[in-house]
């Protein structure tokens, strides 16, 4: 190991991680794809005079930390309330992932490549995996909508330790020969060597989860570095305990301890989440830059053109038959099981599962040498291929998110969301309250944390896709500055503000926002039915409990056609003001929201009316 190498490379993966992240968004080119680029670029011997295999075992403890610590990242961001109803599809990804694209594969490379079938299902092992690596930075730059990223990004995170585990597997059945074929189903070593480091891994995972929850709660006035330094801190020392009680278990414990933390009502989360992502986006370049310096040009030239065939067989037909069977009895549409199947890019830990699997199956088998070369051919090919036409196959099938976004998770908000909730519409909330935010989440309802009139906050919230934003606190100051921030640097075309003092309804009105001013609506009713006798006297020929009210439309599923809405039934509507216009309608007349109606009907059959009309009704 020489010093001389370890600083050649400190210095090539930062300049490679700061160009990457600043030309990538700019280019419109994967991050993870430039970073492979520059470390083939560094791995040049003749050019750079950097040779990675000198870094020894360094090489090995910072990929392994790297990788570890990019998974937790990942789990973190995985709520169990987002995957109550996707749980089993995820499920199925990942168990039969490990299965049907292992077999697949390996049929696939021993056909086209004539590997034989030992090493050809180490490789089929090794591209199970997909990745929170490619996957997170994939769905920050499209938009897809909550079903698909909560598959995407949980299958990542859940298969990466137990491909993990598979791989490592495999290689030692091969390398020590520790199944014979007269042992048959009698050796059940493999079977004891994943479940105790899935045991292992999961205790450990566990407690130390827990532990660092306790932490955050006992101590006093914590502050957001002191947190990320907390979680980060206990994340790694999870590892190395894990590790050290059983080798190849610390993924488990990462991803066991990412998602109780990922979960608990830690404080300050948003700052969390800004710390860890810059802390990601270093461990992305090292871990990509590293492994693909470590990679011979030569020997991926070597597998034109049986390779890159090899390759497109397994994610073009491999990926969607594991989707169809996976997805076979789900609610899941065809546009979204269709996405799920052409969009799976693999990641950092299958090419680093692959390096070390070369390393010791190298002179033991035949062509094991090309092994990392095809594993790198497959993450390079379905990051960079996959990447580009991700954000078009969205748009095309129609999967991106059309959420409604509200502003507060008050008394107000919460209703508006429960009603929304009721008629099967995606809601996410917006909550600066951290322990408002963890009961409202308790409750089944997604919750960012944040200030709602911040423009990070609005488009961690998906606001830019979303079908509406309701803003909903009960400061006019901060509704106004969330509507300017959202009509000035957002592209959300409704935008709909809960306008706590009538006089600032102007206001509003001329950021493009629709105001909507409960005490304004209520007056109007009241004052229409005093100044306006003459509903009276038609009231007064039929029964004695049939009145006239009127009701400003603020709900946004009352957009529809009158005679469709059921629960209108058994009312009758006279009148509709839209603007400075009113008019007559008839059933198949279309509401809109800021249209005021005059409604016939009896107590009961209006206060269904109304609730269904108003959002902030009752």
């Amino acid at each position: 190991m020489e010093i001389e190498s370890i600083l050649k490379a400190a210095g090539f993966i930062a300049i490679a991680a700061a160009f990457a992240n600043i030309l990538g968004p700019r280019l419109k080119i994967p991050i993870p794809l430039l970073l492979l680029g520059f470390g083939l670029l560094i791995g040049l011997d003749d050019t750079w005079g950097l040779d990675v295999h000198k870094l020894g075992h360094v090489f090995e403890v910072i990929i392994v930390l790297a990788v570890g610590l990019i998974v937790f990242e990942g789990g973190f961001a995985i709520r169990f309330s987002s995957l109550r109803n996707v749980g089993p599809i995820v499920r199925n990804l990942v168990l039969l992932g490990l299965l049907v694209t292992t077999i697949f594969a390996m049929f696939v490379a021993n056909v086209v490549l004539g590997w034989e079938i030992r090493l050809a299902i180490i490789f089929g092992a090794l591209i199970t995996v997909t990745g929170p690596s490619v996957i997170t930075p994939l769905l920050r730059s499209i938009k897809v909508n909550d079903r698909i990223r909560t598959v995407l990004s949980s299958e990542g995170v859940i298969i990466d330790p137990f491909g993990a585990l598979l791989v490592l597997v495999l290689i030692q059945v091969v390398v020590t020969d520790a199944v014979e074929a007269d042992q048959g189903i009698r050796n059940l070593w493999p079977v004891g060597f994943i479940a105790s480091r899935i045991i292992i891994g999961l205790v450990v995972g566990l407690l130390v989860g827990a532990l660092t929850y306790f932490v955050t709660r006992i101590v006093p006035n914590i502050k957001g570095l002191e947190v990320l330094l907390l979680v980060i801190g206990a994340a790694v020392g999870a590892f190395a305990i894990s590790e050290n009680l059983a080798s190849e278990s610390g993924l488990v414990a990462m991803v066991v301890m990412s998602l109780v933390v990922g979960n608990a009502a830690i404080p300050h989360r948003e700052a969390f989440n800004e710390g860890q992502e810059s802390i990601s986006a270093w461990l992305v370049a090292i871990v990509y830059v590293l492994l693909a310096a470590s990679i011979d040009i030569d020997s991926i030239a070597g597998l034109w053109p049986k390779g890159f065939i090899v390759v497109a067989i397994v994610v073009f037909v491999g990926r969607p038959l594991l989707v169809a069977l996976a997805t076979l009895r789900s609610d899941l549409g065809f546009r979204e099981r269709f996405f799920l199947a052409f969009v799976a890019p693999r990641g950092i830990v299958a090419a680093s599962l692959a390096t070390v699997a070369a390393s010791q199956l190298s002179g033991r088998l035949e062509h094991a040498d090309q092994l990392a070369a095809l594993v790198f051919l497959v993450v390079a090919l379905t990051i960079g291929i996959q990447s580009v036409y991700a954000g078009f196959l969205a748009r095309v099938l129609k999967v991106q998110p059309m959420s409604i976004v509200i502003a507060g998770a008050g008394e107000v908000g919460l209703r508006a969301a429960s009603i929304l909730k009721a008629a099967g519409e995606p809601v996410v909330l917006i909550e600066s309250d951290e322990k408002v935010a963890a009961t409202v989440e308790e409750a089944g309802y997604t919750v960012v944390i944040g200030d709602a009139s911040e423009a990070r906050t609005l488009r961690s919230a998906g606001v830019e896709d979303a079908k509406a934003l309701l803003i909903a606190t009960p400061n006019d100051p901060v509704n106004l500055l969330a509507a300017q921030v959202t009509r000035s640097q957002l592209d959300c075309a409704n935008v709909y503000v809960r306008v706590n003092e009538p006089k600032n309804v102007e206001v509003f009105q001329e950021v493009g926002a629709i105001p909507i001013s409960q005490t304004e609506a209520v007056a109007t009713e009241l004052a229409y039915m005093v100044t306006d006798p003459g509903i009276f006297d038609v009231l007064a020929q039929v029964e004695e409990d049939v009145t006239v009210i009127r009701v400003a439309v603020t709900d946004i599923n009352a957009q529809r056609p009158i005679s469709s809405n059921q629960a209108l039934l058994g009312t009758l509507i006279v009148l509709v003001t839209r603007g400075q216009s009113s008019f007559i309608p008839n059933g198949s007349t279309e509401l809109r929201v800021g249209d005021v109606v005059t409604i016939f009907g009896k107590h009961n059959e209006l206060a269904s009316a109304r609730a269904a009309l108003s959002a902030g009704a009752g």
